[in-house]
């Protein structure tokens, strides 16, 4: 099989190996944007306990649904990043390794020993990348950060107000979210430039800075210009609306008008057949069984070996050339502990000193 073959049928990043020592979701969902594209990702793991989000959210068989969609196609080495060998360990792994993601609060992975001038004299084509809530520098950058905060600082809250009403939080945690795709993205900017000569560099990414690029284009308009003689505007979103109907809600422009007689199709036929941008208002009970969802074929079913019969989305991106396909579930912790330290030379009766002393699990 050639190489370009392998990576038709693998996927785009097939031959990079990624080593993800981050935890919870911004870190980890952007190393599973690369493994799903066919990285050799690493999950690496505190043994005993593992990622905090593998308890979060709605679970079966003790695995919760959101460590499974953004950790499938990993691979889990436990280590104690904390015990000099443990850390031994990844300076080792990094010798052959493309990139290191981490998502550590700043000086934090240094005192390991892991920072990006420790790795990057072991291997200088390493791109790493750091992802953290506020930044390396200012008054708040050694705050411990999640989502809510970064929601508050950017003046997302102050966006989903009601004209004079308190702040309100958007109810997902979407600066996690656009931090991973943002940090995923631009990984792969950094190996493009690599493979183009640039060598190896580090990426820092931060929530703050991130939320800001985010909210800028239209929740932001109008602290854009500077000086006089600018015309102000209000949100882009005061132009939509959610209208209820006769048995649900549809979403679309301001319709000065009362919907609540006519039935959902009547409005969805109604405006879409005058070109005015519609959609039905799902609840999320009814998302899976939409239509369009199902013509687009983006959710699939699979088994886990924990948590069983599980309806996840497939990654968003379609390669024509390249396209997805689920190597493997989300992973146990240290689930491929052998499997890894065996790939750098390590013997059986080596990782078993190993676990003995804490290091390995």
């Amino acid at each position: 099989m050639t190489e370009a073959t392998t990576v038709a049928t693998k996927g785009a990043l097939h031959g990079f190996r990624v080593l993800d020592l981050s935890r919870v979701v911004s870190g980890p969902m952007a190393a599973v944007v690369l493994a799903d594209q066919g990285a050799d990702v690493i999950k690496v793991e505190a043994p005993g306990w593992g990622d905090g989000i593998r308890y979060l959210g709605a679970s079966r068989n003790g695995l919760s649904a959101i460590f499974s969609m953004i950790n499938r196609n990993k691979r889990s080495l436990a280590v104690n990043l904390k015990h000099p060998q443990g850390a031994a360990l990844i300076r080792i792994l990094v010798q052959s390794a493309d990139v290191v993601l981490q998502n550590y609060r700043p000086g934090k992975i240094e005192k390991l020993g892991l920072g990006y001038a420790d790795l990057a004299a072991i291997n200088p084509n390493l791109v790493y990348c750091s992802i953290n809530g506020m930044g390396e520098v200012g008054p708040y950058a050694e705050q411990k950060v999640y989502d809510y905060v970064i929601q508050g600082l950017t003046g997302a809250t102050d966006a989903q107000a009601e004209r004079g009403a308190p702040p309100a939080m958007v109810r997902s945690i979407i600066y996690d979210k656009v931090t991973a795709l943002m940090a995923g993205q631009s990984i792969t900017a950094a190996l493009l430039a690599r493979e183009r000569g640039a060598g190896g560099q580090h990426v820092r990414v931060s929530m703050l800075d991130v939320g800001l690029y985010f909210n800028w284009p239209d929740l932001m308009w109008n602290y854009s210009f500077l000086g006089p003689n600018v015309e102000y505007a209000g949100d882009l979103a005061d132009n939509y609306a959610v209208n209820q109907t006769a048995d649900g809600a549809i979403v679309s422009h301001h319709l000065g008008a009362d919907t609540s007689p006519y039935t959902t199709a009547q409005l969805l036929e109604i405006l879409s057949h005058n070109d005015i941008p519609v959609g039905r208002a799902n609840k999320r009970d009814e998302v899976c069984d939409d239509p369009q969802v199902l013509a687009n074929g983006m959710l699939e079913i699979s088994d886990h070996p924990r948590g069983g019969a599980m309806r996840l989305p497939k990654p968003p991106a379609r390669f024509s050339k390249t396209p997805y396909s689920q190597r493997h579930q989300s992973p146990e912790i240290g689930q491929h502990t052998v499997e890894i330290l065996s790939e750098i030379g390590l013997s059986f009766e080596d990782m078993q000193a190993l676990a003995r002393e804490g290091v390995i699990a």
